[in-house]
């Protein structure tokens, strides 16, 4: 037992040291003021729950943010599209198109798309979970209205 613990120990302190080292090489990007501005704005309408995130297809890497109100009636108060190392952000007042650092864009990409995960999981379970009719019950209400139809 006393060895498996020293074992362990060793591991953690080699795999401290490897994050370490890694923090040092790999170091995180030093933003400017303009990019930074950029980043919290996405950041903060990406958790805003006033706020629907749309995917473009496979083939494109564009990742889209809009408000509700916007998807309701076209009234659009921001806009903002997440591409490949670049952020865009519009509305009727204003443009900004700002080059991200590869690696912020990255975890921006990985935050847009950990927030779609996080959505699409809430919304299956609160589809499951609404679940009031038996199979029974709906493929009587589907013969019912296949026997309206034909009479």
């Amino acid at each position: 037992m006393e060895t498996q613990n020293i074992d362990l120990k060793s591991e953690n302190i080699f795999v401290k040291i490897v994050k370490i080292l890694w923090k040092k090489i790999d170091k995180d990007d030093n933003l400017t003021a303009k990019e930074q501005y950029a980043f919290d704005i996405f950041k903060t309408c990406l958790y805003d729950e006033n706020n629907i995130l749309y995917l473009n297809s496979q083939n494109s890497y564009k990742k889209y943010i809009v408000t509700k109100q916007y998807v309701l009636n076209k009234d659009i108060s921001t806009f903002i599209v997440l591409e490949a190392g670049k952020i865009t952000i519009v509305n009727h007042h204003y443009r900004y198109d700002i080059d991200i650092p590869q690696k912020t864009s990255n975890i921006m990409n990985r935050m847009f798309d950990d927030k779609v995960a996080v959505d699409r999981r809430n919304m299956e379970n609160e589809i499951y979970n609404n679940i009031t009719d038996s199979l029974e019950i709906v493929l009587g209400q589907f013969k019912y209205k296949l026997e309206q139809k034909n009479t």
